[in-house]
């Protein structure tokens, strides 16, 4: 079995592992296949996970697997700690390898930030998104993921945390998918009982579903003003869920 041929069937065992519920044994069937996709790398075998693609004729994208497994390493977390710090290592590796492919730089960006915000580590998670959106203060989603940290399941003064990250995004005038932004303030409103608020926000985002650009995340070509599930298939063809591709 050559070395491509060894690195796709531990990548297929991992799939076995997770369709058997037991996602920890799949984790490590994937880091195990990450470890031989980094030699690849370094020795010049490939330059990226794009051209790693290419070069063989991989049961699944390869692409895919490095998406779920941030996914599915996220999951082994809430049963073990230990796994959200591998989560945000291997995020950080993988950033090197993601081509030019700025949504999945986006995705992974997030997830790692994520990560180190699960494990305790909040000013690390801070410190990321500050630099990033130095970067690119425009990026909507980046205030979105880096809110949905502190409201989700979290107290009521990380509410207003969330709050202010989002309203921060918003005063922006040149702000990218400001619908994002919209839609989670209305969100937020409602579960901090600020009816009149969440109201306001509510009827914004109806508006702006009538008339989003058909390049928005939010854009559905088949369904007219409908978001996409986060798990459904991406409508743009790409064969990756929603969440891992035009939804990042």
């Amino acid at each position: 079995m050559n070395r491509f041929a060894s690195i796709d069937a531990k990548i297929m065992d991992g799939y076995a592992s997770i369709r058997k519920k037991d996602n920890l044994a799949g984790c490590d069937k994937w880091l195990e296949a990450w470890t031989e996709i980094k030699v690849l790398f370094t020795e010049g075998e490939a330059e990226d996970i794009f051209d790693l693609e290419d070069k063989y004729d991989w049961t699944d994208f390869i692409s895919n697997y490095v998406q779920d497994m941030e996914f599915e390493l996220h999951n082994a977390g809430i049963k073990d700690d230990s796994y959200h710090m591998k989560c945000a290592t291997y995020c950080e590796e993988l950033l090197q390898w993601c081509g030019d492919d700025e949504t999945m730089i986006k995705d992974v960006r997030n997830g790692m930030a994520e990560e180190y915000f699960s494990s305790g580590d909040v000013a690390k998670c801070e410190q990321l998104y500050e630099k990033w959106l130095s970067e690119d203060p425009d990026w909507g989603w980046g205030y979105v993921r880096w809110a949905d940290n502190y409201w989700m399941g979290q107290g009521r003064e990380q509410y207003e945390k969330a709050e202010e990250i989002l309203l921060r995004g918003y005063a922006r005038s040149g702000l990218r998918e400001k619908i994002a932004v919209v839609d989670r303030l209305a969100d937020i409103y409602r579960e901090m009982g600020k009816s009149e608020k969440a109201e306001e926000y509510s009827k914004l985002f109806s508006v702006m579903q009538r008339v989003v650009p058909r390049d928005s995340v939010y854009y559905d070509p088949t369904v007219a003003s409908v978001k996409i599930g986060r798990n459904e298939p991406c409508p743009c063809g790409s064969g990756k869920k929603y969440k891992k591709c035009c939804g990042a």
